[in-house]
């Protein structure tokens, strides 16, 4: 099996409260990203839904990419 079909079988595997959580973190990420490219607010505002979707995420990952 190659790396990327490895890695997507794990995912399926994830547990549901991680795979929320990993969820969560993809839509922050998304309007982190959408804010700062849209400079409707300051740019630190999408900075922060960056970093927290980031935070959020560390679990589901540790999962999908760990050994």
């Amino acid at each position: 099996m190659s790396w990327l079909g490895d890695k997507t079988e794990r995912f399926r595997h994830v547990p549901n409260p991680y795979f929320a959580t990993h969820i969560t973190a993809k839509f922050l990420a998304g309007v982190g990203l959408g804010l700062l490219f849209a400079i409707w607010l300051p740019l630190w505002t999408g900075w922060i839904f960056i970093v927290a979707a980031l935070l959020i995420a560390i679990p589901s990952v540790r999962i999908v990419l760990g050994k």
